[in-house]
């Protein structure tokens, strides 16, 4: 479990797992935001709801967010004040040709390096993820070698600025056969509703990943289908395999509804 004062530290890779200064660190995650610009400007939403849900997200248990922007400072000062890691994906076009057009390959570039100037040196991140859900087309188009060379470059783009910020993609069972190999862990998107499913298919995680920790970076059910009653009981019963099946980390998709 995350020990008391471990917001300060950094979070460094440990095996198969991940470990706060010489604490283990299970990441118990939940998905926040990204909210309509709020007078701050950016996606963070506002401050007072952000504390208030900060405070309720710990007594839920979890000790990460998961956010699909790039948090100003005061949210990640704020995310340290209740002992909370922060894992960052940074928005980019990834639904284009991006290899096919140097400028939006640039960006894509400029926009993780820009990230890690703005809080890649800061404690409260847990990691960057450069991109996430490459849409498997794409990947098809532009050749999966191609692929995995810009994840690459994308990480590596993170580490000038930020050697310490821990990096990887957010990926799925479409494209499970990307392998980049900058990547400090493997981070999958996983949504199965059956949790036995979910438990043979995590070995598979396993093995993709080699010697890297396989943190669950997406897990979600519908609660308009399977109600609210089902919902719980199936995240409860997958959260609980993950973690006996060796997974280093548990992601719920989604703490927020609002998606701007």
């Amino acid at each position: 479990m995350l020990g008391s004062g471990s917001s300060v530290r950094r979070v460094t890779v440990g095996g198969k797992f991940f470990r706060a200064g010489a604490v283990k660190f299970y990441p118990r995650g939940v998905t926040y935001g990204p909210f309509p610009p709020s007078e701050h400007g950016g996606f963070a939403g506002d401050t007072e709801r952000v504390r208030r849900d900060f405070t309720q997200i710990r007594l839920l248990g979890a000790n990460l967010l998961r956010t699909y922007f790039v948090p100003p400072r005061w949210f990640l000062d704020m995310a340290s004040e209740h002992d909370l890691k922060v894992l960052v994906d940074v928005p980019w076009n990834q639904t284009a040709c991006f290899l096919d057009r140097p400028a939006q390959s640039q960006a894509s570039i400029e926009a993780v390096r820009t990230a890690a100037v703005e809080c890649g040196l800061h404690s409260a991140v847990f990691a960057i993820s450069v991109a996430n859900e490459i849409p498997p087309d794409i990947v098809r188009w532009s050749g999966a070698g191609a692929i995995e060379d810009h994840i690459d470059r994308l990480v590596r783009a993170v580490k000038e600025v930020a050697p310490d910020c821990l990096c990887t993609f957010g990926n799925f069972p479409t494209t499970e056969f990307l392998h980049p190999n900058e990547i400090d862990f493997v981070c999958f998107n996983v949504y199965l509703h059956e949790p036995a499913a979910f438990a043979h298919y995590l070995p598979r995680l396993h093995m993709l990943a080699d010697a890297k920790p396989v943190l669950i970076g997406e897990l979600g059910v519908d609660s308009l289908r399977e109600g609210a009653r089902r919902q719980a009981q199936i995240l409860g019963e997958t959260t609980r395999l993950a973690f006996a099946g060796g997974a280093a980390g548990v992601v719920v998709f989604s703490y927020t509804d609002e998606w701007y």
